[in-house]
């Protein structure tokens, strides 16, 4: 075999191996739970419905619709999501999703650039954590970081720094922040599907715990609950009730998260 011969498979392995390398990689589903469907060729107006199995690779701008009481898990670039009950959503392209009903969770340990939209609203969040968004009637959605690091963008509010329990509005066209409210996030992960009600843990369990635990010694088992949506985009209506002042379950709780990592 000639030199030259030699030299030109060498460059041609390179070339492939570099095509691999940056071949564009897609979101695929790692669990679901109930009944979930993907409505695909949406953008070429040949749809087709079929149900979400696992291992589906997901393209960008396929509907993924999740029926009553079901879930499901999609992994994509080392970042966990998870789509909730009655949800619709769609990847519009690479780390771009867009929440058109619903609720979704992002979950990741390294630093990431992800844009979320949903039909009258868009922010840029920079950073990791594990965070909720959770569409409202007026169009906008919440974004409440349950333990994260980093900050959230929209064209119109800026740069916002974001904080574990520091629930945020995001709404409009051009968008801008609305209200930020502090969130009882022992209660949260008491009650949300999307953190308690899948088989696998998150990554993230024992910065949820640590976030927990710190939230509840600067707030000394004490705190205001509040739950509601935004109908309007003037205002947010809010329901408020007080959560028990019940230190041994608090400990209990948190000695099981602990315990878990």
């Amino acid at each position: 075999m000639g030199t030259a011969f030699k030299y030109l498979i060498i460059i041609a392995t390179v070339h492939s191996v570099a095509i691999f390398l940056c071949a564009e990689t897609y979101p695929i589903v790692l669990h679901v739970q109930g009944k979930s469907e993907v409505i695909q060729g949406v953008e070429s107006n040949e749809t087709k419905i079929v149900d979400l199995q696992i291992e589906d690779i997901i393209q960008y701008g396929d509907l993924i619709c999740t029926g009553k009481g079901s879930r499901t898990e999609i992994h994509h670039d080392n970042i966990i999501y998870r789509l909730g009950s009655m949800s619709v959503a769609t990847w519009e392209s690479d780390h771009s999703i867009k929440l058109l009903d619903g609720s979704f969770l992002f979950c990741s340990s390294k630093d990431a650039n992800v844009t979320i939209s949903s039909t009258e609203g868009s922010a840029k969040f920079s950073g990791s954590g594990t965070i909720i968004f959770e569409t409202t009637q007026n169009g906008g959605f919440k974004f409440i970081p349950i333990e994260a690091r980093g900050t959230l963008q929209t064209s119109k509010g800026g740069i916002k720094e974001v904080r574990s329990g520091r629930m945020i509005l995001v709404l409009g066209e051009p968008t801008y922040f609305g209200d930020a409210y502090d969130i009882d996030l022992m209660l949260m992960i008491k009650t949300s599907r999307l953190l308690n009600s899948f088989p696998d843990p998150l990554p993230s369990f024992g910065r949820i715990s640590l976030a927990i635990y710190a939230q509840a010694l600067k707030l000394k088992g004490k705190f205001n609950a509040l739950i509601g949506d935004a109908p309007t985009k003037d205002n947010l209506q809010m329901w408020k009730f007080d959560t028990p002042d019940d230190e041994k379950k608090s400990k209990s709780l948190l000695n099981r998260l602990f315990r878990k990592n």
